[in-house]
């Protein structure tokens, strides 16, 4: 299907440069003046447009149907040439428009056999009668007048159709829709419409092959959506286009979303130290801090700069809420530890029994700490009676502990919960914790990219 569209543009581009090298179609065509008597010396061209133009009661401000009750049914469509961003502004683009309007002019045919086989002439818009357009973005924006367009080029066939088009330029207000937190994309519409004429009057059509868009990159932004339609009403026929364009602008997201997954595996690995140590505590309030910091950070950039870091913005806050979660649990852990009269609650010694008999996880539950070997927080000072019935030695190392668990599911004993450290309860917890976050980390990533 390609091969066949790129074979009929060769075509018609072949047959464009004949035509061109003729001298027909090509360039902007002068008015033609009627006062300049035709001589025997005029071109065939000529004769035919003094034959049309003069001495007809021709008028170019006139609609051109015999019965004046009757609508001109005129074929509009439009192609996006190019986009540009203006020049200290973020709402406006200067769009870049073909347009091309097909019409019949009940006045202007001839006999091709009368006029030596002419069939189409290229003449002047100022010649004929054509609707005057007007421009306008949103409801609030100023009216442009199309009467600043260029390249215009008009085609006249025997049989009275008009073949109009020219290239024209406006000024678009934007709104902005940010569909992709990279991307900064703006929903564009314009709207040409005749003041002069109702409904009742002219009657707009879209060219169906007008329907499909370019998808090549115009800079800085790129067309991603061309919508077009016409709107017939009591106060004047429109043709309306919805033009949505995008521009990539990861380069200042990119650097947010390297931070976010840097904080992401900060909490991840926070888990996977003792929770009595220095570490873990000094991790957990860094992670904190500098959750609290650039969350703010990214939501004033977000409301202020670029609308789609929103995304970010709300992904770091969820991320801010599980930094904020793993803070209460190491609160509440050294509490325990260094009251050693709180005891394990026991709906905790409940959970501790059933997670550690499933066989599936047991493997992965009892992975051990990288730092297994540290050193353990002090419990408050008890008579030395105390602090043998309810705890282990001080120095005891925490591989002990685990040695003491092992063997106990070597020989099919149940452990006390009661009379295990916090460090070594806590522990297929922490792996739980570890899990829980990885899943909710997965599940924010889906929502801001598939969203």
């Amino acid at each position: 299907m390609s091969n066949l569209v790129n074979r009929m543009v060769s075509v018609g581009v072949s047959v464009l440069l004949i035509v061109c090298s003729s001298g027909v179609f090509c360039g902007p065509v002068a008015p033609f003046d009627c006062a300049s008597e035709v001589n025997g010396n005029s071109t065939k061209e000529e004769a035919l447009k003094n034959a049309l133009l003069c001495g007809t009661g021709y008028n170019t401000r006139q609609r051109p149907v015999k019965n004046q009750q009757d609508r001109v049914a005129m074929y509009i469509g439009a192609d996006v040439m190019n986009v540009e961003l203006i020049h200290n502004s973020f709402a406006k683009l200067e769009i870049t428009v073909e347009i091309s309007m097909q019409w019949y002019d009940a006045y202007l045919h001839w006999n091709k056999k009368a006029q030596n086989n002419i069939q189409t002439l290229s003449i002047s818009e100022r010649d004929i009668w054509t609707p005057k357009l007007s421009a306008k973005s949103l409801s609030k924006s100023p009216v442009q007048k199309i009467d600043h367009c260029y390249q215009v080029k008009c085609h006249l066939s025997s049989d009275g159709e008009v073949m109009y088009s020219m290239l024209c330029t406006f000024t678009v207000d934007c709104l902005d829709n940010s569909l992709h937190w990279a991307f900064e994309t703006k929903d564009c519409p314009l709207r040409m419409f005749t003041p002069e004429y109702d409904i009742n009057q002219l009657s707009l059509f879209h060219f169906q092959r007008r329907l499909s868009y370019s998808v090549a990159g115009v800079l800085p932004y790129k067309i991603t959506s061309f919508q077009m339609a016409i709107v017939n009403n009591s106060v004047s026929p429109e043709f309306r286009m919805d033009i949505v364009v995008e521009r990539m602008v990861g380069p200042h997201l990119v650097v947010f979303l390297i931070l976010i997954l840097v904080l992401m595996s900060l909490n991840l690995l926070i888990t996977w130290f003792r929770i009595d140590t220095t570490v873990r505590a000094v991790m957990s309030m860094t992670s904190l801090a500098l959750h609290v910091i650039y969350t703010v950070i990214l939501y004033w950039y977000a409301s202020t700069k670029m609308h789609p870091a929103s995304g970010l913005a709300n992904m770091l806050l969820g991320s801010l809420i599980i930094a904020i979660l793993l803070i209460g649990v190491l609160v509440y852990s050294i509490n325990i530890t260094k009251h050693s009269s709180m005891g394990v609650p026991h709906i905790l010694q409940k959970c501790y029994q059933s997670v550690t008999k499933i066989t599936v996880f047991k493997a992965f539950l009892k992975l051990s700490y990288f730092n297994i070997g540290g050193q353990l927080i002090k419990s408050s000072k008890k008579s030395s009676s105390e602090g043998l019935s309810n705890h282990v030695d001080q120095i005891e190392s925490t591989s002990r502990d685990t040695t003491i668990i092992e063997q106990a599911d070597s020989d099919q004993a149940e452990v006390d919960p009661a009379k295990l450290k916090w460090s070594v309860f806590i522990q297929p917890f922490d792996r739980i914790i570890f899990c829980g976050i990885a899943i909710a980390y997965v599940l924010m990533l889906l929502v801001l990219f598939l969203a």
